[in-house]
Parts: structure tokens; C-alpha cells; sequence
């Protein structure tokens, strides 16, 4: 039996929704905004860490297979100790493909390490720029403003950090070891 080629849109239209092929992430995902809000409502650990995950997920695929590969080479050469390795493949994400927020994240994150604090916060400000809701740009945000001893600064940032994930437990800790320092130093 011969199926007319009409009577297979239907079926796949609907699989299609049911089920739709997403071909990159990286912060420009549509499904970035349902997840912040879930995280934003849900109080369940549970919930909140595997949505975290997700996000992680989608910020970390940039849809090219080049930029993919040396991510995943950056990664490897972060683990393994080679900051300095890292930091030169992760500006090499950032130099083909500038708008990837996570390539600025990741080099942002090695520069930490590597203590150069100064570009990393470079770093962090154009990740923030690309995407502001990245958690964990603004929470190197304010463990660099720590070191610093910018302890407001630094409790700004956590309270930035908790506008948008409000159940973020390190975050609230942070803040409350902040105030205790700054107020043993008031005294």
C-alpha cells in the first residue's frame, strides 16, 4: 500500500512539537527563560540541581563543531592542571566566535585560577554582557571581590546571584560569613 505523501505531514508536524530537534544552545536558547524561571519558583533541591545542570548543558553548546571540539580541549587542559594551555584554547573560542558567553566563562574561570584577577573580572563582565543571568560568572564575580577584600562588593554580587537563583544555599552562606567579617572589622 502506497502512503500519499500529504498524509505523513500531520504525524510529523506533531513529532516535531513533541519532540523538536535542537540543533545548539549557548545563552541564546529559548529554552533558557522556562528553566531560570523554574529555578526562580521551585524550592526543591532536587528540581533546582537538575536545572541547573540543564543550563550548564545548554551554555556549553555552542552548535559548532569547532568551537564544541576546543571547549571540550579546554576543559581537559583545565582538569589537568594546564591553565595556561586552557586559557590560550579558550581564547581561541572567543576570538572565532565572540558572542559564545561561555567561551568569555570558561577563560574568565582559568584566569581565577591562574590568579589574575583583573581579566578574569574582564572576562566576567562580557559574559554578563552576552548573558546576564550567568550564576556562575556573577558568583566568581564575588568570590574575586572577596579576595579583593571588597566585601560589599562581594555581597552585592551573591545578592545579584540570589535574584536569580533565590535558593542558592552557598550564596546565602557567603553573604552571611561576608557581614560577620565586615562587622568584626567595624569593631
Amino acid at each position: 500500500m502506497k502512503t500519499h505523501p500529504a498524509t505523513l505531514v500531520k504525524p510529523l508536524l506533531w513529532i516535531a512539537v513533541l519532540f523538536p530537534i535542537v540543533t545548539f544552545g549557548d545563552q541564546t536558547d529559548g529554552r533558557l527563560d522556562k528553566l531560570f524561571a523554574t529555578l526562580q519558583s521551585s524550592g526543591d533541591t532536587v528540581v533546582q540541581r537538575e536545572t541547573i545542570l540543564t543550563i550548564w548543558e545548554i551554555w556549553y553548546e555552542s552548535g559548532r563543531e569547532d568551537i564544541d571540539k576546543l571547549m571540550e580541549q579546554g576543559g581537559e587542559a583545565l582538569q589537568s592542571g594546564q591553565l595556561a594551555r586552557a586559557e590560550q584554547i579558550f581564547t581561541q573560542v572567543i576570538e572565532i566566535s565572540p558572542e559564545f558567553s561561555e567561551g568569555w566563562n570558561r577563560r574568565a574561570t582559568v584566569r581565577y585560577y591562574r590568579r589574575d584577577y583583573t581579566g578574569s573580572l574582564d572576562d566576567i563582565k562580557r559574559t554578563l554582557t552576552l548573558e546576564p543571568r550567568h550564576f556562575g560568572a556573577i558568583w566568581g564575580r564575588g568570590m574575586i571581590l572577596a579576595l579583593r577584600r571588597d566585601l560589599t562588593g562581594s555581597i552585592r554580587a551573591f545578592e545579584h546571584l540570589l535574584e536569580i537563583n533565590p535558593y542558592s544555599q552557598d550564596a546565602i552562606r557567603r553573604i552571611e560569613l561576608l557581614k560577620k567579617e565586615i562587622e568584626k572589622n567595624s569593631v
